[in-house]
């Protein structure tokens, strides 16, 4: 054990008690020996520090802080981070969990010519779940700024996150792909691992609304901040995702023009999904409620 770094994990959490629980436990099932889990409630309105407190009070591994006023799941990433003792840290989100192998499984892939390791990462609808990203490969930033082919979480030297100021509390949204933008940036390409070890628990989120105002202009916000950077090809990969938002059709003519900036096949299954959206819909309907669900009135 004393040879293996600390690892640090951070993880806000906000009204979410049963939630957060299912979270910490995962951390606390890792194969790997030598980790901390810090985390944040971000003055939850309910019981949910005192549930945790008490339910983790003689675990060692796990520091349960509180914030007094929110300020946001971001704020409280970086409180986590500034409080860790870990080489390394890494994030989880409180509807989330690890695989047993994830601390052990990135720790194994990072080497300090990346600037981070990242993992395919599972996306589960509740009854279905599919994976994503599930190749091996070493991300540019030029690729990051056409498409976040990251994931929400990586695990980093801390003293590069502390660097960089952690992550941005201005913004709204697409606080993780930012980060990692600025953390590509200054140390290099990432590295992505095929190896699934993260699971993205969406099955509960089914009422949320990707196209708020909110989003859109959070991404106003990051395209303005990371325009030096950015290609044509970048700006107009970005202005594609932005449509995807709006849930807006494509024409043909405008997906050949988009055609020519890459991402083709992401590209052709957008513009099928809107010419077949009952199809797309009941698709969405069959993973989240399972084929029982979707046959009941």
């Amino acid at each position: 054990m004393s040879a293996l770094p600390l690892i640090s994990v951070y993880m806000p959490t906000y009204n979410r008690a049963e939630m957060a629980c299912r979270a910490i436990d995962s951390v606390l099932a890792q194969d790997y020996p030598n980790f901390e889990l810090i985390v944040v409630d971000d003055a939850s309105k309910d019981q949910t520090y005192e549930q945790l407190s008490e339910r983790y009070a003689n675990e060692p591994r796990v520091r349960i802080l509180r914030q007094e006023q929110g300020q946001g799941a971001c704020a409280a990433r970086n409180r986590a981070i500034n409080e860790a003792r870990g080489d390394f840290v890494t994030g989880l989100d409180d509807d989330d969990e690890f695989l047993p192998q994830r601390l052990s499984s990135l720790y194994a892939a990072y080497d300090d010519q990346f600037s981070m390791v990242c993992s395919a990462y599972i996306w589960d609808y509740g009854t279905f779940s599919k994976t994503l990203f599930a190749d091996e490969a070493t991300v540019s930033l030029s690729e990051l700024l056409d498409l976040h082919t990251l994931s929400n979480q990586a695990l980093v030297r801390r003293e590069r996150m502390l660097a960089l100021g952690g992550f941005d509390t201005g913004l709204a949204a697409f606080q993780d792909y930012d980060m990692w933008v600025r953390v590509v940036a200054a140390y290099g390409p990432a590295k992505r691992i095929a190896n699934a070890s993260y699971k993205v628990n969406v099955g509960h989120e089914l009422g949320r609304i990707t196209d708020s105002p909110k989003r859109l202009d959070a991404h106003q916000q990051f395209v303005a901040k990371h325009r030096p950077l950015m290609s044509e090809r970048n700006l107009q990969n970005q202005m594609f995702y932005r449509l995807t938002m709006q849930k807006k059709p494509l024409a043909f003519s405008e997906l050949l023009s988009l055609c020519r900036y890459g991402l083709l096949n992401l590209k052709w299954r957008y513009y099928l999904k809107h010419k077949l959206s009952w199809f797309s819909a009941l698709r969405l309907r069959l993973m989240n409620k399972g084929l029982r669900g979707l046959l009941k009135k």
